[in-house]
């Protein structure tokens, strides 16, 4: 008999969250879903354009002179013994391994060269390898925000349209379209617990037994939305 693996519970939940998505889309009705749905594929399409557009300009205004000033800090007491993860580690804490090693492995830089105790070595330690990790972050929160505010404006609208559902035999015609589309809409509400499930592991440094990159890269779901999932390095 096969075990039941984090990953065989998280595929079924997912599995799930498209069912009880078309049974609530037949109770809405199709003109209220289909505001849902077009809000849920708005909101996520905004969202990730606001993201991944404005989290450098964040970055550049709020954290990299800092982050500069901290790192020539750093490099000066710690002229011995120095790797580039400690010192990722030191000046902004911890992070899962998985996006360290994805930065590091994507620059030719000597880290001999970048890890002096020179305002040149801080700034090429911020721009090539902290800022990527930093600005990762503020994508997160600034598409949360996003999304949620574009979602509380689709729900308003839905709710108005509810309405339909009480007219005669267009009533019920409202509510089999709007099973349909239920469907769509939760396939898109998997993506979206995609995208949660990555920010929580980013959050908790991919160090819960239950919930890690490991269990997600073994399931059959998430390796799909793992494609077009921007949390992922």
């Amino acid at each position: 008999m096969n075990q039941i693996t984090p990953e065989i519970i998280i595929d079924g939940l997912l599995i799930l969250v498209v069912f009880v998505s078309a049974i609530k889309a037949y109770r809405n009705g199709f003109f209220a879903s289909i505001i849902e749905l077009i809000g849920n594929i708005g909101s996520l399409i905004i969202s990730w354009y606001v993201s991944s557009t404005y989290a450098q300009n964040i970055f550049n205004a709020f954290f990299r002179d800092s982050l500069i000033t901290k790192s020539h800090n750093y490099l000066i007491q710690a002229t011995e013994n120095i790797d580039v993860d400690t010192a990722i580690s030191s000046i902004i804490g911890k992070w899962p391994q998985e996006f360290v090693n994805a930065i590091l492995s994507k620059t030719e830089e000597n880290i001999s060269i970048i890890l002096t105790p020179t305002q040149e070595a801080a700034v090429k330690l911020v721009d090539i390898f902290i800022g990527p990790i930093v600005i990762a972050c503020i994508s997160v929160v600034v598409f949360i925000i996003c999304f949620i505010m574009l979602r509380v404006i689709c729900n308003i609208l839905s709710k108005l349209l509810k309405i339909i559902n009480n007219v005669p035999l267009l009533g019920l015609a409202n509510k089999m379209a709007g099973f349909a589309v239920g469907v769509a809409i939760g396939s898109v509400n998997i993506i979206l617990l995609s995208f949660l499930l990555s920010i929580i592991i980013i959050i908790t440094g991919d160090n819960l037994s239950w919930l890690n990159s490991a269990i997600i890269a073994q399931s059959k779901i998430l390796a799909i939305t793992g494609m077009i999932n921007p949390f992922l390095p």
